[in-house]
């Protein structure tokens, strides 16, 4: 019985550790990592659009870009899903895009800017992409 312990305990310290080759990442020379946020706003609710160009500048200005002074990426977009009556609906929509220091900082700072724009707006929600990014500024 112990020895079947003893291969079942290094059976699983090996597939650990061969788990956790494949987790562990880490960037080329020359880049240095990164959170990168996408965050991605549509524009209409109830089938009509209600952030304007003028509003989401506005939004842009007072509640994204001081909290990422920094620099940030806006990409307009076009945006498509299916509700929950089977119907495609689609909008115009604006994505976000943010490259900043990994931590629980910018997590925060992203989730308030996704919960300003549900409630100021009156949206469902904003889709949320985050991950880790090998990035160089060459």
């Amino acid at each position: 019985m112990r020895l079947m312990q003893a291969v079942l305990f290094l059976f699983a310290v090996a597939f650990l550790a061969g788990c956790s080759a494949y987790t562990v990442s880490s960037c080329p020379a020359g880049t240095d990592e990164f959170a990168e946020y996408q965050l991605f706003f549509g524009r209409s609710s109830g089938g009509v659009e209600v952030v304007s160009d003028e509003a989401w500048a506005e939004f842009l200005a007072d509640t994204v870009t001081p909290r990422f002074p920094a620099g940030l990426t806006v990409i307009d977009g076009a945006g498509q899903w299916r509700n929950s009556d089977g119907v495609i609906e689609r909008e115009r929509s604006k994505v976000l895009i943010i490259l900043t220091t990994p931590g629980a900082e910018g997590l925060r700072l992203t989730n308030e800017i996704a919960q300003e724009y549900e409630t100021r707006f009156n949206q469902e929600t904003v889709l949320r992409v985050v991950r880790t990014a090998c990035v160089s500024f060459s």
